[in-house]
């Protein structure tokens, strides 16, 4: 109960925040944060849509959704049920053919399933695991969550990774990768969590709050970002300060807050070129913010606001790299934006599902191939007269056997060729390629180019009817090498 009830309370502060903030109609910037500047760009929307009702069943709380688009929609999010093992909160796994649902367990033999809970050992998260954020690199899953070891002590972040998004292992040695920073102290005890992680040019982003941070307000809000090509952030990190990204030290680590918020989540647009975070701050209202590409103290688009009622945080719809799901349509201007959140509170319950398609106007013939390429990334594609093709690192492989293709990807789309032939060539994969080993090195397939594409995946040799020649490492590593086709899970 101590649990909701403090989220709650962050729920209702994030309302006040507004409040704060906004005197006689002017906003004013939190500590940390730089106003503002004028809009380059108002973005136009349409298909405006929500679910009729709740889209899974309820828990005793339900808030906190992480959604992929994997051929069907994956949604973990923060819920309590009566099978879970140790007392506290716990992570629930749900999926379904559409955002609508109904959502319902793996199996389909319940609404729900749990996949991860506290330890109920002396760990720091060993009572609650909350605030799921879920993204897909390669074929490996990374769960970023908030954690308590018991009631009343400050919320920490914890890692963990999985083949199958269901099965987790703790990383970091079981400790946490981020904790509160201690440098100011207000009413909100909350700590350091909310984590939303996402996956962009080689690194992980991570936003995440942190009411004890330089940069949050005196309620305890605001976002803090930081990137590495480490997912557990224990090296190689970068934060955003009012200056750009600059290497994390202790002093700048949490000085800057890129939205004043609590429970946001965000992803990668490649459409626009852009961050997009939503937050729910207004009543009857989720916020999409938009933050520069390079530099996420700017603000390329005019705010956006996504009608339907909330009681706690959404989570933004995306593809298991956190990046905006394909165009609809193949309008390369349209972005969807779909938010799940819960409805009802106190406590937070009845994840419900409200949504839009934002409009930039541009068209697919105005991009360029590699930025058509990203809004692909992941996809099958097919086209009338031409090889299905999966894009991969934003090159098109092209797959003569079927069931490759099926293997590595779950997000089959039809498209016109000017769309197909306008993200760049890769290679052909034909049946019985040869996969390359080499003692140190992993197994590979050569492709057409005489490129080595390593595959970790025994199905997608066998289902190419392939066959391994081993060579010495010298010879494997005289080929130019390609992407990793670590697709399958």
């Amino acid at each position: 109960m101590h649990r909701r009830s403090r989220r709650t309370l962050a729920a209702l502060a994030s309302v006040l925040a507004v409040l704060f903030l906004t005197v006689a109609g002017v906003v004013h910037a939190a500590p940390g944060t730089v106003p503002a500047g004028p809009q380059v760009s108002t973005l136009g929307t349409d298909s405006s849509r929500s679910s009729p009702g709740p889209v899974v069943g309820s828990s005793a709380y339900d808030y906190a959704p992480s959604i992929m688009v994997d051929g069907v929609y994956k949604m973990w999010w923060c819920g309590q049920t009566p099978e879970g093992k140790v007392p506290g909160d716990d992570i629930l796994y749900a999926e379904s053919a559409g955002p609508n649902g109904p959502f319902h367990a793996r199996d389909a033999s319940a609404p729900h399933q749990i996949v991860f809970e506290g330890t109920g050992t002396g760990s720091f998260d060993n009572q609650h695991t909350c605030d799921p954020s879920v993204v897909r690199v390669g074929g490996t899953y990374y769960l970023y969550y908030g954690a308590e070891r018991h009631d009343g002590e400050p919320t920490t972040i914890g890692v963990a990774s999985s083949p199958d998004g269901i099965h987790w292992t703790r990383l970091n040695n079981g400790r946490p990768i981020i904790t509160p920073a201690d440098q100011q102290h207000n009413q909100n005890t909350y700590g350091a969590g909310q984590p939303s992680a996402l996956y962009l040019d080689g690194e992980f982003y991570l936003m995440f709050t942190d009411t004890t941070g330089a940069g949050a307000l005196g309620n305890g809000a605001g976002q803090f970002a930081w990137r590495s090509p480490d997912p557990t952030f224990q090296s190689h990190v970068e934060v955003v300060t009012a200056s750009g990204w600059q290497a994390k030290t202790d002093a700048n680590s949490r000085g800057f807050s890129v939205a004043n918020a609590f429970s946001a989540d965000w992803q990668y647009s490649d459409a626009l070129s852009a961050f997009i975070v939503a937050h729910d701050d207004a009543p009857g209202q989720t916020t999409l913010t938009f933050l520069g590409s390079r530099d996420l103290t700017t603000h390329p688009y005019a705010e956006v606001a996504i009608p339907g009622q909330w009681s706690e945080g959404p989570g933004i719809v995306s593809r298991p790299d956190k990046h905006s799901v394909a165009p609809g349509n193949n309008d390369c201007g349209r972005i969807p934006v779909d938010v799940i959140h819960s409805s009802t509170g106190s406590p937070p319950q009845q994840l419900t599902h409200d949504g839009l398609d934002l409009l930039s106007g541009r068209s697919c013939a105005s991009m360029p191939g590699r930025q058509i390429a990203a809004l692909y990334e992941g996809y099958g594609l097919q086209a009338e007269g031409l090889p299905a093709a999966v894009v991969v690192n934003g090159r098109r492989l092209q797959i003569e056997d079927a069931a490759v293709y099926t293997d590595l990807t779950r997000n089959p789309l039809n498209v016109p060729s000017s769309i197909y032939t306008a993200i760049p060539y890769g290679a052909a994969l034909h049946d019985h390629a040869t996969v390359l080993g080499a003692p140190g090195l992993p197994g590979a397939f050569q492709l057409d180019d005489d490129t080595l594409w390593p595959v970790d995946a025994p199905q997608l040799v066998l289902d190419n009817h392939s066959s391994v020649t081993m060579v010495n490492p010298a010879s494997w590593q005289s080929h130019p090498r390609g992407p990793d086709l670590s697709y399958l899970r």
